[in-house]
């Protein structure tokens, strides 16, 4: 046989083969990629390890031809064997640059690091212990979990990451989670059940909110119930939960073993203490990075002595300061002192903390906290006045500026550990030992402060030096009267009685002993007239909480407090119209309140905060009744503050007067109408009539301000443009807008082009918009929806189009697409004139789509805008109109959702596979492609594939 390639063919062939293998798509990508952090497809670095193998396979046989050609000896036979593995080269090139030029991706963004949780939960020991519970709530015989373990050990902690679990992976339909505490409140814990399920319980009696908490309950699919702090056996029945007749699973935490045996626990799991190793990491985790070598050796003799507790050793470590040798080697004699004389390591850790605090103001207030039962969300309306009657919050001239205050040390108090912040920004809590802590420091001057809160006393607690007492809490207890002759405290400032439901009566003379009292507290007790003692602190009583005191009715000697700042309460008489130095009126969830006279709101000139939301509502057009008017609450120029309700839509229309104070509110809650209560602290709730356009001054003030919109039943409104006709709604987060069969346009500019609209708009949710075209009606205006991450559409009939394509390629932010029963709806993205480029929205991670009888492709018009790499949720479902026999075209198609984790198709019957397969005669390629959905979790086919 003659061999026809020449060396020189064979070195350029090759070599230019293997030079544009080196720079073709996948080297050259995954090098980008690389570079942003993303990671490598294994099949793609293989191929690449192999491309640099052949490279320097065909480096060495160009050196070798050099060499022949300037060699005679064996010139035949190299020249012979050379040519023969150049063209075996050749071919392993071309196979190479096949496969190469098959990858569709080459990458998946880098997996979002877990968040490290409060404090521990990092560690391998604590997420074997979770999955253990994981694992038992799966389990079909499994009915009641245990969970315990000792005081500080993190079963709370614990609690809160299973939690986020089970709603993460949907294991159940509805998590519900409370507190039960050391000294069980039934009502307490009924109260926060119901919350977890968006319902209101106004019955008084235990059983009669039992059944009606017990008939919500039957209502859901499967419920987790979680019940976090027993002490002792609790009866589920008497709450309103029945395990035979709820589709429920519980889980319980308890100090004890015995408690969770008492509740009949089909499994009980024990949460240990750290190992040596993980309090070690733990504590430097907490601490910091200290440069003395003597420092690193102190904190394994800190570790030691905390026990494997991590609540023991993330508040010593955060308040240790971080290069004083001095100071740890003192901290560290305590600790050993503490651990000799047999005293627990927590509430040891927790000392030391609260000495390491800088300020005595801050002390004060950690220890003010400690004043509401244990696990209370302690919230800053209710602790704001406490602190303001302790001449706490320093020289203010405003209440945000007290509320400033107060949140710095609040701030300061979370970061050391010493209390936990709640799910939001309005509460606050004291773990139980922190609180049995904190009770333990007061208690080192006895007379200064009694702290009995949630102790289930009945009768009032002997007084050893009441003329030396500063501050007592008897809340939420059982006291059925307090003493008949009044007790001689004459420096008392702070007293709290609140939530002893049980009291009744408090005799005439009871305050006048009290002639420093600052802060009252008698929140939700039973008494139904006020003692004549309290004229008496006239002169000195500040906050005066009086909320939820149902059966009170004569209130008029408020009146005469004249040094009153903060007032909380059920009733609203007269008399209050001369309390000008009142600074916050809380009248929330007052349901029977049906009357304010007029021109008593109006009195209250130094007013900064004005709460009536779900209270009245009926206020009066001047001149058509005799209750007060929205003007009086506009001419109160010192507000910051204002939550209220209003009935009449004519408002909406009706000048107030002036108002350009209102720009200066930092927190606000308008509902015209009837609207759940949001959790924004900028909400304006509007339902409108033909009468209530064009709007007042008052109401483009609030559209400019407002960070959450909700319309609803809007009869006159066409577009949200009628709202705010010269402003951009340039603070709205989040616009809801549903019920309204006039709208055809979410927003039209076509008549007034304005600079932006919507900059900073984060969800948009549409509802049952019959006449909907379109969302967007005219030119398209700069930065506007560029901040959108949740799109959602639901029972918009004459909706054909979602956006103009010019806007789809400015939703870098969007994360989510929900659209249901738009029958008319033939495509749901938009490229249209969009050049072949990177993916403009790279950031979707869920689209579900059903009810679109007109759709007719998924994908057309996605690519190229959306990186479908991103995506971990697919949901499609009654979609009979869809073209395509699949829902992916191709299996290179499919390999692009490497990161799609949930995939539900139902109702689709014109599909008859999800993946198209390949071409007949194609080879299978090798190596092997990336995987096909690598990280499905879960996948519904329902009433589809015909």
């Amino acid at each position: 046989m003659i061999f026809i390639f020449t060396i020189q063919h064979a070195k350029v062939n090759t070599a230019s083969k293997v030079l544009f293998l080196s720079s073709s798509f996948p080297p050259q990508h995954s090098k980008q990629a690389r570079d942003n952090g993303e990671v490598i497809h294994e099949v793609v670095q293989q191929w690449i390890v192999e491309v640099d193998k052949v490279r320097d396979e065909v480096a060495e046989m160009c050196r070798q031809a050099g060499k022949i050609n300037s060699c005679f000896k064996g010139w035949l036979s190299a020249r012979y064997h050379l040519g023969k593995d150049s063209k075996k080269k050749i071919v392993i090139v071309d196979e190479l640059l096949t496969e190469g030029r098959s990858f569709s991706i080459v990458s998946n963004p880098a997996p979002v690091p877990p968040r490290v949780a409060e404090h521990f939960d990092a560690f391998a020991s604590r997420e074997t212990t979770k999955k253990q519970v994981i694992q038992a709530l799966m389990d079909d015989q499994t009915k009641l979990v245990g969970i315990y373990g000792m005081g500080g050990v993190g079963k709370t902690t614990l609690m809160k990451e299973i939690r986020k679990k089970v709603e993460e992976t949907k294991l159940f339909d509805k998590v519900v989670f409370a507190t039960v505490s050391q000294n069980p409140d039934l009502r307490g814990i009924q109260t926060q059940i119901a919350e977890s399920l968006g319902m209101r319980i106004e019955e008084e009696s235990i059983p009669a909110r039992a059944a009606k908490l017990s008939a919500r309950l039957k209502q859901e699919k499967s419920i987790l119930l979680m019940l976090d702090d027993l002490w002792t056996r609790l009866e589920l029945t008497d709450v309103g939960m029945d395990l035979d007749e709820v589709n429920c699973k519980v889980i319980i935490t308890s100090r004890k073993l015995d408690v969770c045996n008492s509740m009949k626990t089909t499994k009980n799991i024990d949460v240990k203490v750290l190992s040596k190793n993980d309090s070690l990491e733990l504590f430097r985790q907490e601490v910091g990075d200290v440069d003395s070598d003597a420092l690193r050796e102190m904190s394994e003799k800190f570790v030691n002595e905390c026990g494997g507790l991590p609540l023991a050793i993330v508040t010593l470590a955060r308040a240790l300061p971080k290069e004083d040798k001095g100071v740890w080697t003192d901290v560290i004699r305590q600790l050993k002192k503490s651990t000799y004389e047999g005293l627990d390591p927590v509430k040891t850790s927790i000392r030391v903390s609260y000495d390491f605090l800088k300020s005595s103001k801050t002390k004060l207030c950690f220890l003010l906290c400690a004043l509401f039962p244990e696990d209370h969300k302690v919230t800053m309306d209710a602790l704001v006045g406490y602190a303001m009657g302790e001449d706490l919050l320093g020289d203010v001239e405003t209440l945000s500026e007290a509320r400033g205050n107060l949140r710095i040390m609040l701030n300061s108090l979370v970061s050391s550990g010493m209390l936990l912040k709640g799910d939001d920004e309005g509460y606050v809590m004291m773990h139980d030992i922190v609180c049995d802590a904190a009770i333990s420091i007061a208690s080192e001057n006895r007379s200064e402060s009694i702290m009995s809160a949630g102790l289930g006393l009945q009768k009032w607690p002997k007084l050893e030096e009441p003329g030396k007492c500063l501050r007592l809490s008897l809340m939420s207890n059982d006291i059925r009267e307090v003493p008949a002759d009044a007790p001689e405290c004459s420096q008392l400032v702070t007293l709290s009685l609140a939530s002893n439901r049980s009291l009744e009566k408090i005799p005439d003379g009871f305050f006048e002993g009290m002639k420093r009292l600052a802060t009252l507290d008698l929140s939700n007790i039973g008494i139904s007239s006020l003692p004549r003692s309290l004229s008496c602190l006239e002169n000195c009583l500040r906050s005066l909480y009086l909320d939820r005191c149902w059966s009170l009715k004569d209130v008029s000697l408020i009146g005469n407090l004249k040094k009153l700042e903060i007032l909380r309460i059920s009733i609203l008489p007269e008399e209050i119209r001369g309390l000008t130095n009142l600074k916050m009126l809380d009248l929330l969830d007052i349901w029977n309140l049906k009357c304010i006279p007029s021109n008593v709101i109006s009195r209250l000139s130094s007013l900064e905060e004005l709460y009536m939301r779900q209270s009245f509502r009926k206020w009066e057009i001047e001149g058509t009744g005799d209750n007060a008017s929205l003007a009086e609450v506009a001419s109160l120029t010192n507000l910051s503050s204002l939550y209220l309700d209003v009935d009449n839509a004519k408002w909406l229309s009706t000048d107030i007067g002036p108002c350009h104070h209102w720009e200066k509110l930092e927190k606000f809650n308008i509902r015209v109408g009837y609207f759940s209560a949001p959790k924004s602290e900028r909400y304006v709730a509007l339902r409108t009539r033909s009468d209530s356009f064009p709007v007042a001054a008052w109401v483009n003030v609030l559209m400019g301000r407002t960070y959450d919109l909700r319309l609803e039943r809007c009869d006159g409104l066409k577009n949200v443009f009628q709202l705010n006709p010269k402003g951009s709604f340039y603070n709205l987060k989040s616009l809801t807008f549903g019920d309204s069969r006039e709208v055809e346009y979410v927003v039209n500019v076509e008549e007034q082009v304005p600079q932006t609209m919507f900059p900073n708009l984060e969800i948009l949710n549409l509802a049952i918009l019959p006449k909907l075209k379109i969302i967007w009606n005219g030119p398209h205006v700069e930065r506007s929806f560029e901040k959108l991450k949740v799109l959602q559409i639901n029972n918009c009939d004459e909706l054909v189009n979602v956006l103009p394509s010019l806007l789809w390629t400015k939703l870098q932010n969007l994360e989510e697409i929900e659209i249901y029963n738009c029958p008319k709806l033939e495509k749901v993205f938009n490229s249209d004139g969009f050049d072949e480029g990177p993916a403009s929205i790279f950031k979707l991670r869920s689209i579900k789509l059903y009810g679109l009888d007109s759709l007719t492709a998924i994908w057309k018009g996605a690519v190229p805008l959306i990186r479908l790499e991103n995506l971990k949720v697919l949901h499609v479902g009654k979609c009979p109109s869809l073209r395509s026999r699949h829902l992916f075209p191709s299996v290179a198609f499919a390999q692009r959702f490497q990161q799609l984790e949930d995939l539900t198709v139902t109702g689709c019957n014109s599909l008859i596979k999800l993946i198209a397969e390949e071409a007949e005669g194609m080879e299978i390629k090798s190596p092997p492609q990336p995987p096909i959905f690598s990280n499905l979790k879960r996948l519904q086919i329902q009433s589809a594939m015909a």
